[in-house]
């Protein structure tokens, strides 16, 4: 899947903390990118200009550059640079799927780009105050406004908790899905008595109001005898740290570290007996996640869920002094904080480790993506794929897909013999993967993506080795193909260069692939795409006027020129050796039955040379041999 994640300050994140927010939804958003990119998606993220070029890859995640944050005029830069830098930004991402995550304007400038140009738009609560009907973080009617509109036409809303999903219901009439957020895995298990000898409490957190850091002030000074470390940048607001600050120094119990990378947090955790978290509101916080998976318990004033309490990871309240009762209680008794240390570990496995957590994210993204369309169109042809094959041609369907096929047999039959390994990659319903096994005494495997057309494929030929399979990650070896059929099949796969260079890495040298693609010159397929339109803008004014978004399910489907595609297949490592255009026919829905457009159809199919000139300009498909030539 493509994917494209907006968050404007996880640059630094992404690059390893040295710049930008520390923690938050930038961490969530740079594991999230990580773990995807690792799994084979193309993922890109979008963030401020910090001083690098324009576009940059790391990590194998592509990285768009907006303005700099500070471009602009005031009042003027909403609209320019910042607005028009993010539309450019979206376009050239060219994903499937767009996810945000934080409550503000951007949001509802997200789902509008999405919502023109028919995109899936994903949105995820970052705390609670973003399920509040007040909307405490945004100041402005215009923030409000646009973050409003982005909940209303996002695809999909996603929540850190049930106590989000029922704010979101009651106040917005909104549903949403709960998904716990990702934790990083511990680096090392920490030492239980090192922890709990330390007698060592911390803090982590941006020095800002909601976090409300003189509450640990002054815990610390009634708790004079426990060491405190405070861990957190402090350039939010100057005024708030100048003048709280001062006597957060004043305490010798009190150790402030400031800004610290990932590394750095490893030893603060490792080494700590407690979590404190002073905060008015949260999400579900990253400390919270990162202190359990070492076993840290925590002392909060915001319990998401009442998980706190429920699975007894430490300890939770709104007063004050009930906070500094239980830091007293739990450094003073071994065997609860023991418990409570235990309990943290299997929860975080349980509920938040890493690779559970995004499997959630992944599937809600594929859930959305033009991939699952794909799948769910070639799933409901797969009773009647059969026909296309081997009935008479009784539509331009029929008629196009035994063509290409005939066309391929031409190609093999000189080539096929029984040292032949041939590997049919989106074989549908495996009817003409049984003409082609009929070539010769090869050795035959055939793949397709849908798990349906497999499963008729497989109990009408149980003869031929077909699997379920992914073009862009074949399973067979390196060099062990010597011939590689895929009609009908690349311009589906959106990642296609990554596919055509899989077909190179499992094919022999001088190995033989023959492929079919759309012809994007084709006369008749622009007037069909003309007509789509004509038809689209009529029904347009029957519709009723709606806040509801497009929900009209479309999948991939892509179309070249053979000039254009053989520039690809050079890249990819083939040489070009023979080009045939075949199949034509007015491609309106109403029109591919016609008996005259069968007949127009059959006649040019015979008059017109196959790499003529009007050939090129009206054919609907391409089927090109080439071979592997490095």
């Amino acid at each position: 899947m493509k994917i494209c994640i907006v968050t404007h300050y996880a640059y630094g994140a992404l690059t390893g903390e040295d710049s930008g927010h520390i923690g938050g939804v930038e961490r969530q958003t740079a594991l999230m990118s990580e773990w995807l990119v690792k799994q084979g998606h193309q993922v890109s993220v979008i963030t401020w200009n910090e001083g690098s070029a324009d576009t940059e890859t790391i990590n194998g995640i592509q990285i768009i550059k907006l303005c700099r944050v500070d471009d602009g005029l005031p009042g003027l830069r909403f609209f320019t640079p910042r607005w028009t830098s993010l539309l450019k930004a979206l376009k050239k991402a060219d994903a499937e799927v767009y996810y945000h995550n934080c409550a503000e304007y951007v949001t509802g400038q997200i789902a509008m780009w999405c919502q023109q140009k028919n995109k899936k738009f994903v949105y995820s609560v970052a705390s609670d105050a973003d399920c509040e009907m007040s909307l405490p973080k945004l100041r402005t009617f215009r923030d409000r406004f646009f973050f409003k509109y982005g909940l209303r036409h996002s695809h999909k809303i996603i929540c850190q908790s049930n106590k989000q999903k029922k704010l979101l219901a009651d106040n917005y009439n909104f549903s949403a899905q709960t998904i716990p957020m990702p934790g990083t895995p511990p680096e090392g298990i920490a030492d239980k008595s090192i922890q709990f000898n330390q007698q060592k409490v911390v803090w982590v957190g941006r020095v800002q109001t909601v976090k409300r850091i003189e509450w640990l002030i002054d815990i610390a000074e009634k708790l004079p005898n426990i060491s405190f470390d405070v861990v957190g940048p402090t350039d939010h607001n100057k005024a708030y740290t100048e003048e709280i600050l001062p006597r957060a120094h004043k305490l010798s119990n009190i150790n402030f570290l400031g800004k610290l990378s990932k590394t750095e947090m490893h030893n603060v955790y490792k080494n700590a007996s407690l979590l404190c978290s002073t905060s008015i509101y949260e999400g579900f916080p990253n400390t919270y996640l990162e202190a359990w998976s070492y076993g840290v318990p925590l002392v909060c004033t915001v319990d998401p869920d009442d998980i706190v309490k429920r699975f007894n990871l430490g300890a939770s309240s709104t007063k004050q002094a009930d906070l500094i009762q239980a830091i007293d209680m739990l450094l003073n008794d071994r065997e609860k904080w023991s418990l409570c240390a235990k309990n943290c570990e299997n929860y975080y496995l349980e509920h938040h480790e890493m690779n559970k957590v995004q499997k959630k994210f992944e599937s809600v993204f594929y859930d959305l993506s033009t991939e699952k369309n794909t799948q769910q169109h070639f799933a409901q042809q797969s009773t009647t794929w059969s026909n296309y094959y081997t009935q008479a041609a009784i539509s331009i369907d029929h008629f196009d897909l035994q063509t290409r096929t005939q066309i391929t047999l031409g190609h093999l039959s000189s080539v096929l013999n029984k040292e032949q390994i041939t590997l049919d990659v989106g074989c549908g319903s495996g009817d003409a993967t049984a003409m082609f096994n009929k070539c010769n005494a090869s050795q035959l495997y055939a793949i397709d993506f849908s798990s349906q057309m497999i499963e008729k494929a497989s109990h009408k030929y149980p003869e031929i080795n077909f699997k379920v399979g992914n073009a862009t990650k074949l399973e067979h070896a390196k060099q062990s193909i010597t011939s590689l059929i895929s009609l009908g099949t690349i311009e589906y796969i959106i990642d296609h260069e990554k596919a055509l260079l899989e077909f190179n890495r499992v094919l022999k040298d001088q190995g033989e692939l023959v492929i079919s693609i759309p012809n994007k010159s084709s006369l008749f397929r622009r007037l069909r795409s003309l007509d789509k339109k004509l038809m689209a803008a009529l029904k347009v004014p029957l519709k009723k006027i709606s806040n509801n978004i497009n929900t009209e399910s479309k999948y991939y489907h892509k179309k070249w020129k053979a000039e254009e595609f053989s520039v690809l297949m050079q890249a990819a490592g083939f040489n070009v050796e023979h080009v045939t255009y075949c199949t034509y026919g007015f491609l309106s829905p109403r029109l591919t039955t016609s008996k005259f457009n069968l007949l127009l159809c059959t006649w040019l199919n015979k008059n017109i040379a196959s790499s003529s000139y009007l050939s090129r300009k009206l054919a609907h498909t391409i089927v090109i041999k080439a071979v592997k030539i490095k």
